[in-house]
């Protein structure tokens, strides 16, 4: 049974004017923001940290108007001491416009940031406290699920007949206590005015605060589908933010009191890096000045896209602002899902604009009057290529494969593919690992019917270690496949196809040079020519007769010794632990490995101290795992990679319509 822990923090992260110096007023556009002269209401940063005993992740909700992914990085470094990687880390601004400007856009004149340095580093010192301390009171909790929709709070001002007014809750709680809630809300938080010189959390924080009052624990707020969406009290001021949060918790008051017990399974976390064009001319001009301080790769900034999995509740971070029907595909795909978008999560690229809404000579302003309602959020928008790319890919986030690795030794897998196997499991995906000989050979100073069964228990560890939910063993005899029975093997591979269905297949690739193992060779063969052929009804009807049915492999990641082609890399910074660890767990296979290279050095008159030294097997698989896919890694700008050619659909990508 799947646990679930939970811990929460909350901090002040008001500025000090006296020993800050200025704050610049952030939120509307201007030719010069004002500095804030006082404080409404304090603004606060909300820190939850969730545990299955295996994963963690942070979720930290900051009351500000956004955050860019080079601060979110200074955070991931100095979160990393608390053992967090990356993909484990969502901080995400609640977008008031009543807080500092932590972007850079709203300066005291045109061309320079409004950032105060002194704000950003006791920012960043505050989100890691509060993280500290989230962690360090961890209880067991189960998860509640509540929704509502209050479409009449909302206006969209693009297209008034389009309205996203989900109200969503989650709470976690330990022994009839709250511990911790995240709630979303699909309205801009913009109800203070163009003149307001006062600190606020506008109605997130306010409403967080009342939560917090009425049912004790830490409230975080997650900014939903909100493009074009403004509060019917858009710009007028505290008396209608109380008003509009007063109307807010009265909902909310009605969902914590009817939330719903969800099942929790482990986490489970996907996280996707992409390049995002930046097409606004405007946006070029803030990388050229360096108000935004990261680096462009031909004009494409890194930005990421995310979706953690608990139980049947998914919580998808976007990087911008996001229009209603930008992911109605992805909605109306998985209605048996409970899905959460929260906006402006890891990066804040501006909104986010269906294809059929983006225009290219936009209108400011709904009617030429200064304070009219704001139409021209293409001005505000990286462009319409940033949209399309994470529309497909949160469809993607949502698809679960069938990933089928075979190999002909116990040790292939975990060396070529540990890392992307791992990722790939980790993520959800089913994977079958096909192990074609007995690895008799594979070992020193044991019996053959001893090496068969030590291999074969040492690489059952290790397929499990890389997440396999089903490992088989064809047992031909190490190191012979030249001499077995080819349309045998091939047809026992195109059984296994047609019987598990696999979206993926990972295996060896012909395109290899200097390959002198035959075992490799002949399993190229036979899986990349079974990939095709168990779509073919004639072949092997046999199969048919069974009750099985054809099926076509979409993609196969390929690898090789000295590849010819390769054109697709897996980052597996965060999983390279994993493939090292798969790999130890092959003690015999690595003995005789480590034996057989130290034989060749000695063939050569080498001395290799890492060969000869005696040292503990784990210590030097880690040396090598990490030097050489360290060094793969160098190649694509990430810590270590995996690479392959990756055979799918082709040029039918190119005919397809989304």
């Amino acid at each position: 049974m799947s646990i679930l822990k939970c811990g929460a923090s909350k901090k002040d992260i008001t500025p000090n004017f006296e020993e800050m110096g200025d704050i610049q007023v952030a939120g509307y556009l201007t030719m010069q923001a004002p500095k804030f002269k006082e404080v409404h209401d304090p603004i606060h940063v909300r820190a939850m940290v969730l545990s299955d005993n295996t994963t963690k992740i942070v979720l930290v909700s900051v009351e500000c108007i956004g955050l860019l992914a080079d601060f979110i990085d200074r955070v991931r470094d100095r979160l990393r001491a608390l053992g967090y990687k990356e993909r484990q880390i969502y901080i995400f601004s609640t977008h008031t416009h009543a807080g500092p400007d932590t972007m850079g856009l709203w300066g005291p004149i045109l061309g320079k940031s409004g950032i105060n340095w002194k704000y950003q580093f006791f920012l960043v010192d505050t989100i890691v406290e509060a993280v500290k301390e989230a962690e360090q009171d961890m209880k067991e909790v189960e998860l509640y699920r509540a929704k509502s929709s209050l479409t009449n709070l909302v206006e969209n001002y693009r297209d008034e007949k389009i309205i996203n007014g989900d109200l969503n809750l989650l709470k976690f709680m330990a022994n009839n206590q709250v511990v911790a809630c995240l709630w979303t809300y699909s309205a801009q938080p913009e109800i203070t005015t163009r003149e307001n010189l006062a600190i606020s959390g506008d109605y997130p924080g306010l409403v967080s605060t009342m939560i917090e009052k009425e049912f004790g624990g830490v409230s975080l707020f997650g900014l939903g589908i909100c493009g074009a969406q403004s509060p019917i009290y858009c710009e007028q001021g505290f008396e209608k933010m109380e008003l509009f949060s007063n109307e807010v918790f009265s909902e909310l008051k009605k969902l914590f009191n009817g939330a719903e017990k969800v099942e929790v399974g482990p986490i489970e976390i996907r996280h996707r890096k992409i390049k995002a064009k930046i097409e606004n001319p405007d946006f070029q001009l803030l990388f050229t000045l360096g108000i935004f301080e990261r680096e462009l790769e031909d004009e494409k900034a890194t930005t990421t896209v995310s979706k953690i999995r608990i139980g049947n509740v998914h919580l998808v971070h976007l990087p911008g602002e996001v229009f209603p029907g930008l992911f109605k595909k992805t909605l109306d795909e998985n209605p048996d899902k409970d899905i959460l978008f929260i906006s402006n999560s890891n990066d804040s690229i501006g909104y986010l604009i269906p294809p059929e809404q983006y225009r290219l000579k936009p209108q400011v302003w709904v009617d030429d009057i200064e304070n009219g309602k704001f139409i021209g959020h293409e001005t505000e928008s990286i462009g319409l290529e940033v949209a399309k790319t994470i529309s497909k890919l949160v469809r993607e986030l949502f698809y679960y494969k069938t990933v089928m690795a075979i190999g002909p030794h116990a040790d292939d897998l975990t060396i070529w593919a540990g890392g992307t196997l791992k990722k790939l499991s980790s993520e959800g995906n089913k994977l079958i690992c096909v192990r074609i000989t007995d690895d008799y050979g594979d070992c020193v100073g044991l019996t053959k019917e001893q090496g068969i069964k030590r291999n074969r228990i040492e690489v059952e560890r290790a397929y499990k270690t890389i997440g396999a939910d089903e490992i088989i063993h064809l047992d031909y005899p190490t190191d012979s496949l030249a001499g077995a029975d080819y349309l045998e093997l091939r047809g026992k591979l195109i059984y296994l196809m047609r019987k598990y269905k696999p979206d993926i297949v990972v295996s060896f690739d012909l395109n290899g040079t200097d390959e002198e193992n035959m075992d490799h060779i002949i399993t190229a063969k036979a899986v990349n020519e079974a990939c095709w052929q168990s779509s073919f009804a004639l072949y092997y009807p046999e199969h048919l007769e069974e009750g099985l049915e054809i099926h076509a492999i979409g993609e196969r990641y390929l690898f090789a010794r000295n590849p010819t082609v390769i054109n697709f890399h897996v980052d597996i910074t965060d999983f390279v632990d994993d493939k090292v660890k798969s790999i130890t767990q092959q003690k015999e296979v690595m003995k005789n490995w480590f034996y057989q290279n130290t034989l060749l050095a000695r063939a050569n008159h080498l001395y290799i101290e890492l060969l000869e030294e005696d040292v503990p097997n784990a210590i030097r698989v880690n040396l090598l795992v990490k030097y050489v896919y360290g060094e793969t890694g160098k190649k694509y700008g990430v810590k270590y990679a995996e690479e392959f050619n990756k055979i799918d659909a082709g040029f039918l990508e190119d005919l397809a319509s989304d």
